[in-house]
């Protein structure tokens, strides 16, 4: 049997540092995703998507765009737009100046749907959040963090 060897200095600290972010990220978003379906019966990446439209201009992107904006596989975002679109919250349609593409676009059930919602799930992501970092601390993170998905593949 292999034995598996914890590091000394950097290694340990990378090795802490990492588990620490990935367990604490899961139960972040463990616990936004309740938050939102028990207030508003939307899950995190409907937030996300009637968000990301709200901002868009004339409140409308095309699935490509959601797609990346998301970090979603096209069958995934399918399935997502079918059921908001089901709900009422957002339309689909063919893109006037691309064939082959599809506008989604955000309606007023969305529009108000998004708001509703918005309130209750910015005081919550104060509470488990913001409450706990100071201002110099999120600039590390947004420093951190965007260096790191700059070194990401798209």
């Amino acid at each position: 049997m292999t034995e598996i060897r914890f590091g000394r200095g950097r290694e340990t600290l990378a090795q802490n540092a990492w588990r620490t972010y990935f367990e604490t990220s899961q139960r972040i978003r463990q616990a936004l995703e309740v938050q939102l379906k028990d207030d508003a019966g939307l899950t995190v990446s409907d937030y996300n998507t009637l968000l990301l439209l709200w901002e868009a201009p004339e409140r409308t992107l095309t699935m490509s765009a959601l797609a990346k904006k998301l970090v979603f596989s096209p069958s995934r975002l399918n399935y997502r737009i079918k059921v908001l679109v089901d709900s009422g919250l957002v339309t689909k349609a063919p893109c006037p100046e691309d064939g082959r593409a599809h506008n989604v676009a955000l309606t007023e059930a969305g529009a108000r749907a998004f708001l509703a919602a918005g309130a209750q799930h910015r005081a919550y992501v104060d509470e488990i959040f913001f409450d706990h970092v100071s201002d110099e601390e999120l600039e590390v993170l947004e420093t951190v963090f965007t260096r790191i998905g700059g070194a990401l593949p798209e």
